[in-house]
């Protein structure tokens, strides 16, 4: 059977780069997303940065209305205390007192992982981590010809599950690269490279949903890439869908692509 996972990053407006909370002004046009999503028959998995749970739980209740799958994507999204054991550990401990459990899956900020931050993931009794990029971004030198696959860290007792990267330029699965490459040219690969039989597909709120203010304050080069595009996110991501149908892929939560690879 082959899955398809589809992530959504809940962090601030174009998070490294503006950093405000502006789309959370309009809770209304979420809503009108998660709808949509929902009426697709999309399953969404969402890695929420923990201060989120405590800034605006009114807004993780409403991913929650929609039946989503909840993990976290660190405390701060601060990609200097990537390794920082109070990251992990603030953004566990934020979780569980929303949710009374604890999470299984992490993701890091900007996908940037290291061996030290697996083993504290370890250490805190995650099960998975959906970090790496294998591809140009955000490292090149480090994360370009990482596994592909879904895999376990041979140092420490959690999978790897990466973002999907497709055909031989590993090019990331992800709504903002189907905005910034245009879908025609995207589909065009796929349909002569192929799809792996697992797929986890990224997305933010931003590829989606506009922030005036935050769009004009990011610089030159931000403003090209997030501009590309730039009202076309659900568009874009309806005709990739309706190509997955096509594929007879499933739709699932990350967590079942963790459950048919665990060991």
């Amino acid at each position: 059977m082959k899955n398809f996972a589809f992530t959504l990053d809940l962090e601030a407006d174009y998070s490294g780069c503006v950093d405000e909370y502006g789309l959370f002004k309009e809770p209304e046009k979420i809503e009108e997303l998660l709808r949509w999503l929902c009426a697709s028959g999309v399953k969404i998995t969402v890695f929420v940065v923990g201060e989120i749970f405590e800034l605006y739980p009114e807004i993780v209740r409403i991913f929650e209305n929609y039946g989503c799958e909840f993990e976290v994507h660190s405390y701060s999204h601060s990609t200097r205390g990537r390794d920082l054991a109070d990251e992990i550990e603030k953004s566990r401990a934020a979780y569980f007192a929303y949710f009374k459990h604890y999470p299984r899956g992490y993701r890091a900020p900007q996908g940037r992982i290291s061996s030290s931050a697996i083993r504290l993931l370890e250490k805190y009794g995650f099960l998975y981590d959906s970090s790496v990029f294998p591809s140009y971004y955000p490292d090149p030198l480090r994360y370009l010809f990482c596994e592909r696959s879904a895999h376990y860290y041979d140092y420490a007792d959690i999978m790897e599950i990466p973002i999907t990267s497709a055909t031989p330029f590993r090019l990331t699965l992800s709504v903002s690269y189907l905005k910034l490459l245009g879908f025609d040219f995207f589909l065009m690969l796929l349909l002569v490279f192929g799809l792996p039989d697992s797929v986890c597909f990224s997305a933010h709120l931003h590829d989606f949903i506009v922030c005036e203010d935050s769009y004009s304050r990011l610089a030159g080069f931000w403003k090209f890439i997030y501009g590309r595009n730039k009202y076309s996110g659900q568009d874009y991501t309806q005709l990739f869908l309706d190509f997955i149908r096509q594929k007879d892929y499933q739709f699932c939560f990350l967590s079942q692509v963790f459950e048919s690879y665990k060991r």
